[in-house]
C-alpha cells in the first residue's frame, strides 16, 4: 500500500507541501527566527504596521516585527495543538465506536440522540460551550494561564465525539456482517477476537481517512472560535486577534491565512490520495471473488445440482 501510495500524483504532492511547510517553518526558526526579546513596549508601539517590501516580503506587523518569520515560528504549535485534539477524539471515538458497533442491536436507541449534532454546526456548538470561560473567576485564570487552552482543546474534543464515535460504530457493525466474520463467530471466535483480528483490519483504511479528515475539520474549526474571541496558540490565535486589521492593513492577514490554506490543501491531497488508494485495492480484491478457486467451487456445485 506505501508504494501505491507514493506512486499517486494526489498524495505525493500533499506529502511534498506538507513537507516544505515544517522545514521551512523548522529551518527559519532554528536559523533566522527575530529575537523579540529585545523589543521594549516603548518600541513595539511605535512601530507602526509596514506593507510589504524588499526588506519584508510579507510586511510587518505591530512592533515592525517581520510577518515571515513571526508566522513561521506559530507552525508547530498550530499543528501540535490540531493533533492532540484529533488524536484525543479518535481514542475516545475508538474505544466508544467499536462498543457501539458490537451491541449495535441494543444501544441502536442512540441514533435519535446522535442525530442531533449533525444539524448543530460545531463552531456554534463550541462558541456556546466556551462561553462558560466568561464566567469563571478572572483571578483563577490569570492564575492558571494554562486552564484556559486546556478547556478549549477538551471542549473541543468532546464535541466531535458523539458523530464520530456513530460512524466508528455503524462501520464495525458492517463488518461484522461479512462472511468471513459469521465464519469466525461459527468456529467459536470470541468478540475480542473477532474484533482485534478481523474487524479492524478490516476497517483500518477507513480510520485513517476519519483521522486525516478530522485533522482538517479540527483546523477549521479553530480559526472559526479564534475569530470569535477564544485565542488558541498558533496561526488560529493570530488570525483572530487581528481580523480588525483586514481592512487597515491587510497584509498583516494575507500571509497567515496563505499558509493556513496551504496546510489544509496539503492535507486534503493527502487524504484524497489514501482514499484513492483504498477505491483501488477494494475494486482489485472484487474480482478474486471470481477466482480460479471460486470458479470451479462453483463448477462443483452446479455439477452436482444437475
Amino acid at each position: 500500500m506505501i508504494k501505491q501510495l507514493f506512486k499517486n500524483a494526489g498524495f505525493t504532492a500533499g506529502l511534498l507541501l506538507l513537507t516544505v511547510i515544517l522545514a521551512g517553518s523548522a529551518f527559519n526558526t532554528h536559523f533566522f527566527k527575530e529575537d523579540l526579546q529585545n523589543i521594549s513596549n516603548e518600541e513595539y508601539y511605535a512601530n507602526k504596521p509596514e506593507p510589504p517590501s524588499t526588506e519584508h516580503p510579507f510586511g510587518t506587523s505591530q512592533g515592525g516585527i517581520d510577518l515571515f518569520d513571526l508566522v513561521l515560528s506559530q507552525t508547530f504549535p498550530t499543528i501540535k495543538l490540531a493533533l492532540f485534539i484529533t488524536a484525543g477524539r479518535m481514542t475516545i471515538s475508538l474505544f466508544m465506536g467499536f462498543l457501539y458497533g458490537l451491541q449495535y442491536r441494543k444501544l441502536k436507541w442512540l441514533d435519535l440522540f446522535i442525530e442531533g449534532f449533525h444539524f448543530v454546526p460545531a463552531t456554534l456548538l463550541a462558541f456556546l460551550l466556551l462561553l462558560g470561560l466568561n464566567f469563571m473567576n478572572f483571578e483563577f485564570i490569570m492564575e492558571n494561564p494554562e486552564f484556559r487552552w486546556y478547556f478549549i482543546a477538551y471542549t473541543l474534543i468532546a464535541i466531535g465525539i458523539p458523530t464520530l464515535l456513530q460512524l466508528i460504530g455503524k462501520e464495525t457493525n458492517l463488518a461484522l456482517h461479512n462472511e468471513f466474520i459469521e465464519g469466525a463467530k461459527v468456529l467459536g471466535g470470541s468478540r475480542t477476537h473477532i474484533l482485534v483480528k478481523h474487524v479492524i483490519p478490516s476497517i483500518r483504511g477507513k480510520i485513517i481517512l476519519m483521522f486525516s479528515g478530522q485533522l482538517i475539520a479540527v483546523l477549521t474549526l479553530m480559526m472559526h472560535i479564534s475569530i470569535l474571541g477564544f485565542y488558541i496558540p498558533g496561526w488560529t490565535a493570530f488570525i483572530g486577534s487581528n481580523y480588525y486589521e483586514l481592512m487597515v492593513s491587510p497584509w498583516i492577514i494575507f500571509f497567515p491565512v496563505l499558509l493556513f490554506a496551504l496546510l489544509i490543501t496539503s492535507l486534503t491531497l493527502l487524504t484524497n490520495g489514501i482514499r484513492t488508494v483504498l477505491d483501488g485495492d477494494y475494486q482489485k480484491r472484487r474480482p478474486t471473488l471470481l477466482s480460479s478457486s471460486s470458479i470451479r467451487t462453483l463448477s462443483i456445485k452446479k455439477d452436482l445440482t444437475l
